[in-house]
């Protein structure tokens, strides 16, 4: 679960970063984590204005090697790889809400 957060957290920061480099009036780079017990279960929520990749409105499964980087700035396994570890390593779900 460590990667998992890794991944999750280095795209987030990645991109808000990049945002950060463009002129938005009115944008505040933000993001925060939450934790909540649930019986046997953790939920972990992250909330971030950062951009969201659009291939998890249309499917939960991310190709490996796809990424939201540009070329040579990403290895396009940290989304995969994250989603595969929660959901058939430790039984979970991983979504995304926009």
């Amino acid at each position: 679960m460590g990667r998992v957060l890794l991944n999750l957290f280095n795209n987030a920061f990645y991109t808000l970063a990049q945002r950060q480099k463009q002129p938005l009036t009115g944008y505040p780079p933000m993001m925060s984590v939450s934790t909540k017990r649930k019986k046997e279960q953790v939920e972990l929520g992250a909330v971030t204005t950062a951009w969201v990749c659009p291939m998890w409105g249309k499917s939960q499964d991310l190709p490996a090697f796809f990424t939201t980087k540009p070329t040579g700035e990403g290895t396009g396994l940290g989304l995969s790889l994250s989603y595969d570890i929660v959901t058939k390593g430790h039984g979970g779900s991983l979504t995304v809400e926009s």
